[in-house]
């Protein structure tokens, strides 16, 4: 066999592994992506609105929802308990399914992982406004340490608001 028809058919044999090997991959991603659609998180069902009655007391309550595998949740808890005194005329509680949280000072910590798949919140840590009667009135991720306070100001200023539109 000369050279010209060796490359011919070399380059032929290439380009049919190449469409093989690229199929492959195509069938692979397809896959993937049903695997990735079956695995994707639950539904999220909106805790706002919602009335629980573990949490209801005297006060409104400021409740940060903690999670013990988040790292970022360990930087949030101490300006949290820092801040409880802050805001007069409002509870402050941390809730975590585990007891890694348990010895708050100045502030109750809540050790209930029914409490927390109850309100299935999509993200750790979480903050939420919960009415004296238990009703879940706003909530809302931790977006920083440093801003904690003006997450907290700002769920106690809308809330106010909206009670006083109604």
């Amino acid at each position: 066999m000369s050279v010209l028809p060796a490359a011919v058919v070399l380059g032929w044999g290439c380009l049919a592994v190449l469409t093989l090997a690229m199929a492959g991959i195509l069938r692979q991603l397809r896959e993937l992506q049903a695997e990735v659609a079956q695995l994707g998180a639950p539904p999220w069902r909106a805790a706002t609105g919602r009335r629980v009655l573990k949490l209801a007391g005297t006060e409104p309550l400021m409740l940060l929802v903690l999670d013990p595998g988040c790292s970022f949740c360990d930087a949030v808890h101490e300006p949290f308990t820092r801040l409880a005194g802050e805001h007069p005329g409002a509870r402050f509680e941390v809730l975590s399914p585990r007891a890694r949280w348990a010895d708050t000072p100045n502030i109750r910590c809540r050790v209930d992982p029914g409490l927390v798949t109850e309100l299935d919140l999509p993200w750790a840590p979480a903050l939420l406004h919960v009415g004296a009667d238990g009703t879940v009135l706003a909530g809302q991720p931790v977006v920083a340490p440093e801003r904690l306070d003006e997450q907290i100001a700002g769920l106690l200023n809308a809330t106010m608001h909206q009670q006083g539109a109604s």
